[in-house]
């Protein structure tokens, strides 16, 4: 039995827990908080990777018979007794086979690194690709671009050319390419993932208390603060 009830997590969720797994407990209990920076960067996601939509059947007869695909598709996959389930922003598919995982991520000022929680998202969505069969430990691709809708058109231009290229180049990883609207940072795959997942996993299968990881930064902007026992603000 999951806490709360649950049937399912999501790959958002988990590598919430890796932020702050205390702010997703108390989103969970009191509901999720939608700030207007949070909805920003839902639209300029939506008009970067809108595409056409299809069945499965359609789906794989595209990947199959085209060399180079890019596309958003849910995974999901029974790890044990737990159902695990995530949407990448795009994966791109190379000769029918899940080469890189796409994440987009925006911010007004954390453009130049990588937080450990954004790249536990993506190294799961890869993880997931790998237990489906759909590609063997493809590379994860985080894109990091200013919070802004004006950038939309290039960035949906630029980014997928961009990661089409260097993916099939043989760049040395990690690397961290910069171009005018984004920063592309990408990796290979990390097996120590599965570690992760099962700590994570641990909370949802109540064998462990939920853990706070406070911080002045963190808590300062936090939605749940008020309510928090746990919050640093010195």
């Amino acid at each position: 039995m999951l806490r709360f009830g649950r049937s399912y997590i999501t790959v958002s969720e988990i590598a919430q827990q890796f932020f702050c797994e205390y702010k997703l407990h108390m989103a969970i209990i009191e509901g999720k908080v939608e700030t207007p920076s949070m909805e920003v960067g839902i639209v300029i996601h939506d008009e970067v990777f809108k595409g056409k939509s299809v069945d499965a059947t359609e789906f794989l007869n595209i990947v199959r018979n085209n060399p180079v695909v890019i596309a958003t598709l849910p995974l999901v996959v029974g790890i044990g007794d737990v159902v695990i389930v995530g949407i990448p922003d795009a994966v791109l598919f190379i000769n029918g086979i899940a080469k890189a995982v796409i994440e987009l991520k925006t911010s007004n000022k954390w453009l130049d690194r990588v937080f450990e929680n954004e790249n536990v998202q993506a190294q799961l969505y890869a993880y997931l690709i790998n237990k489906l069969g759909l590609g063997r430990d493809p590379l994860i691709v985080i894109i990091k671009s200013k919070r802004d809708p004006g950038v939309v058109p290039s960035l949906r231009k630029s980014i997928y050319s961009a990661v089409v290229d260097y993916v099939n180049s043989a760049v040395e990883l990690p690397a961290k390419v910069r171009f005018r609207d984004f920063t592309m940072y990408i990796d290979g795959f990390d097996r120590s993932i599965e570690a992760r997942l099962r700590w994570a996993l641990d909370y949802w299968l109540m064998r462990r208390d939920v853990q706070a990881m406070p911080s002045p930064g963190k808590c300062s902007v936090c939605e749940y603060r008020g309510n928090c026992p746990f919050k640093a603000l010195g």
